[in-house]
């Protein structure tokens, strides 16, 4: 398997050589910088760029247009493209979209415009060019996923106009052409934004544009009269690994009921939240407790509690044991919340990897000091302040 670099607005990318001789685009960055494998594909499709366009690229990579080159097999004789001002290439998929003159010319002006050295070598080193530039919010991830499928889409629209409907190729239409299919996506995916009527300053306006935070307050609130809360949570070293799970029990004065720490076996954090939950019930019901509100801060466990989601077919089991715990209660209430607002729990949960024996407390001095400290806050209802970048972009200040 053959190894290429490309460089690409300074980065340097590695691709990966399909056997059938196609370059798979490069593995996308995750929030922590590392890279994920994508199909090779996947940044090809988007609801806000139109299908024919896509569709089109799409045939392009595997060598499925009817290109000259392509059809000489069925006794048509090879010509010269019509693309290029001088006719002076074969009419093939890469000099229509890369090679040829009026193909690199088009790239290399939106290429300049967006920081990047246009490498046109290769249609599969252009995409990748394109898709391998870290995104600075969504506007501009969008613009940097679209702008290569809109400029095949209007090179093929440009040679076949020339070929079948005798017009001459015009570059300044072509990218006229480019700019509006990426000002229409943008109008319609980012309506709140208003988009520039040139390219340069379209694509320099998606880079500065940033996204809105939402704020919220976070507090840990005390149950009702004749009500206990149970916060839970589980957690696994590198999913699945090594299992742990930790819960506290208070009541309405803020008492601690009691707190446990449990080190398990091996497997997943859905498991461990199960787990978590489990034991957490289970201390709740044989301490005398009917009415329990549940709190955690896994939304997909919640989910599958309230039976609002069909569950992974090996946690089952664990369910079983739980709903027939549910059923034992008079009143139950199942609630999803932040991690600040579960963070004795979730300090809990940690702790049990550094122990190799369940946990039990009865007395807020015998447990862990982080978790004392968290529970502290919580009984002072000191609010935490959750910052989250929302997906509605703005206009940069």
């Amino acid at each position: 398997m053959e190894l290429e670099q490309t460089v690409g607005a300074g980065t340097s990318q590695s691709t990966l050589q399909h056997p059938n001789n196609r370059n798979f685009p490069p593995p996308a960055p995750t929030r922590s910088g590392s890279m994920e494998t994508q199909h090779p594909y996947s940044l090809l499709w988007h609801k806000n760029i139109s299908f024919k366009s896509s569709f089109l690229l799409w045939r392009a990579l595997r060598g499925k247009l009817p290109t000259n080159d392509k059809i000489t097999n069925f006794g048509v004789e090879p010509s010269t493209c019509v693309c290029c001002f001088d006719r002076s290439g074969m009419d093939s998929i890469e000099h229509i979209f890369s090679t040829g003159k009026f193909a690199a010319a088009v790239w290399s002006s939106f290429a300049a415009t967006a920081g990047m050295l246009s490498d046109c070598s290769s249609l599969q080193a252009l995409i990748q060019q394109w898709w391998a530039v870290r995104p600075r919010n969504a506007a501009h991830k969008t613009l940097l996923q679209a702008t290569p499928i809109f400029i095949c889409w209007n090179l093929w629209k440009n040679r076949c106009a020339a070929k079948y409907g005798g017009k001459t190729a015009n570059i300044s239409k072509v990218k006229y052409a480019i700019y509006k299919d990426n000002y229409k996506m943008l109008t319609n995916a980012f309506p709140q934004v208003k988009w520039p009527a040139k390219w340069a300053e379209l694509i320099h306006m998606s880079e500065r544009c940033v996204h809105d935070i939402k704020v919220n307050m976070v507090t840990w609130t005390r149950p009702k009269d004749q009500w206990i809360k149970v916060n839970t949570d589980g957690s696994a070293i590198n999913n699945p690994g090594k299992m742990g799970v930790g819960g506290i029990l208070r009541d309405k004065s803020d008492r601690l009921v009691m707190a446990l720490t449990t080190p398990l076996g091996e497997g997943t954090n859905n498991k461990a939240e199960l787990e978590a939950v489990i034991l957490g019930l289970t201390w709740a019901l044989e301490l005398g407790y009917k009415n329990i509100i549940l709190e955690l801060d896994s939304q997909l466990v919640v989910h599958w509690i309230l039976k609002e989601a069909a569950p992974q077919w090996s946690i089952i089991t664990q369910l079983g044991r739980l709903q027939n715990l549910i059923s034992q209660t008079q009143n139950f209430k199942c609630l999803h919340v932040f991690r600040e607002a579960n963070w004795v729990a979730d300090a809990l949960s940690k702790h049990s990897h550094k122990t190799t024996t369940p946990q039990v407390y009865f007395n807020i001095q015998q447990m862990p000091k982080e978790a004392r400290s968290y529970n502290h806050l919580h009984l002072l209802q000191m609010p935490s302040v959750r910052r989250k970048k929302t997906k509605r972009i703005k206009e940069p200040p």
